[in-house]
């Protein structure tokens, strides 16, 4: 016999149905209104800016880590703040940070090889940037940044210097102490060879000379020529080809780590091929008499200008003529100058042309000079590239929470499909069977 369905049976699993719905979807509401009020994705973490990032790191060290930090980087970060939030993510901490106002900065510091001392701050910074340049008792010198940076030079040595760029800076220290070869000195016997051997005596090089007397001596001081080595010689000083005994060893010198400065002069000599920095190209006469009322007395001098090789570098010019130019060879470097007849400058510059005509030889020898480097065993925490540095401990920068749309949990789309199915089944159970 076919079973038989009591009365009342249906409607009641219709009701229990229909309650079972109802407490479903009152559930679902109450799970989202509680996860509304809770910290969702991408708030649940902390803001924090870089002027209290201290107190900030301490409380979050000794109290309570957060799931997630955000900095705004507005202003300089030290490098121990920087690797204690690194240690933080290490930790499991997520980091992020933005800097809308962070200035892209590097700096250098490097000895000048010169017997005189001094330093060269190299700081690469935007175009336009103003750089100050500061040490531990203050502010030295500034200068508003090119398209390749900003250079200092300080005529004394400094173990520490800082650049700033408004609120942001980066530090470098001296890590090395330089020891000096020899200077050698080869040419013709003349007022010339005098002079450069004598400026760079003046500035403390130990110099060896060799000048071309005639076909039957030379005027020698020091070493002999052959004894060309790197290891000896910092630099040799190439005015004529005349008493140059052995090119090829000049090239083995200078491929070896040897510097080189000579003159266009000089580099004329086919021999000297290869360690010419370009052709030689208009030749520009001396201006009689020497004019010592010039901001730059060397335009008094003879010039023969130089082409630079695609490999070479316009150190000096003249108008649109190049004066200097440099080329690296393997190891070593060589500088070409076009002047003839420096000497006239020492003599006939007024009051300071001696002290002028000393320091820019000085400086071509040091452009080129190798030295010995030994490293300092306290040289002290620098800071030579403050964001790069933040790049790397902590990755690129990222909007902030606030600006960034948070993604959707997949639990969201779910729980809202339930609700809406759950609130349907009763609706159609309800209509059903005729209840209101």
């Amino acid at each position: 016999m076919p079973s038989r369905v009591e009365p009342g049976a249906r409607p009641r699993a219709r009701v229990w149905l229909e309650r079972a719905a109802h407490l479903l979807g009152l559930a679902i509401i109450v799970w989202l209104l509680v996860d509304s009020l809770g910290p969702g994705p991408g708030t649940g973490g902390e803001l924090v800016e870089a002027g209290a990032l201290a107190d900030e790191l301490r409380r979050w060290s000794t109290v309570a880590a957060p799931d997630e930090v955000h900095l705004t980087v507005d202003a300089a970060v030290s490098p121990p703040y920087r690797e204690w939030l690194a240690a933080l993510a290490a930790a499991g901490t997520r980091v992020s940070w933005d800097a809308d106002s962070v200035v892209p900065l590097a700096v250098a510091l490097d000895p000048i090889p010169d017997p005189g001392g001094g330093t060269r701050i190299w700081a690469a910074a935007p175009p336009g940037t103003v750089l100050v340049l500061e040490d531990e008792v203050g502010p030295i010198d500034s200068v508003e940044a090119g398209a390749a940076g900003a250079r200092f030079v300080t005529h004394t040595p400094i173990t520490a210097a800082r650049v700033r760029a408004g609120a942001f800076a980066a530090a470098s220290v001296q890590r090395d102490s330089i020891g000096f070869g020899r200077v050698r000195v080869v040419g013709r016997a003349g007022w010339e060879g005098a002079m450069v051997a004598g400026a760079l005596e003046e500035r403390g090089w130990e110099v060896d000379v060799k000048l071309a007397l005639s076909p039957k001596g030379d005027v020698v001081q020091g070493g002999p020529i052959d004894a060309l080595d790197p290891a000896r010689y910092s630099a040799v000083v190439l005015l004529d080809s005349a008493a140059l005994v052995g090119p090829a060893q000049l090239a083995r010198y200078v491929r070896e780590g040897g510097g080189l400065v000579m003159t266009a002069r000089a580099a004329a000599a086919a021999s000297l091929a290869p360690l010419r920095v370009g052709r030689t190209g208009r030749t520009v006469a001396p201006v009689e008499p020497f004019d010592t009322a010039s901001a730059e007395p060397r335009r008094s001098l003879a010039l023969t200008s130089i082409v630079p090789a695609a490999d070479a570098v316009p150190l000096e010019l003249r108008g649109d003529l190049v004066a200097v130019a440099a080329r690296r060879v393997e190891r070593g470097r060589v500088v070409v100058l076009g002047y003839d007849d420096t000497w006239r400058w020492r003599m006939a510059g007024g009051a300071d042309g001696l002290d002028q005509h000393r320091a820019w030889w000085a400086g071509l020898v040091a452009s080129v000079a190798r030295v010995d480097r030994a490293p300092l065993p306290d040289a002290g925490l620098a800071d030579e590239a403050p964001l790069a540095s933040l790049v790397q401990l902590l990755g690129t920068p990222s909007l902030r929470p606030m600006d960034a749309a948070p993604p959707r949990s997949p639990a969201y789309g779910a729980a809202f499909a339930i609700l809406a199915t759950a609130l349907l089944l009763q609706w159609l159970s309800r209509r059903l069977r005729g209840a209101p």
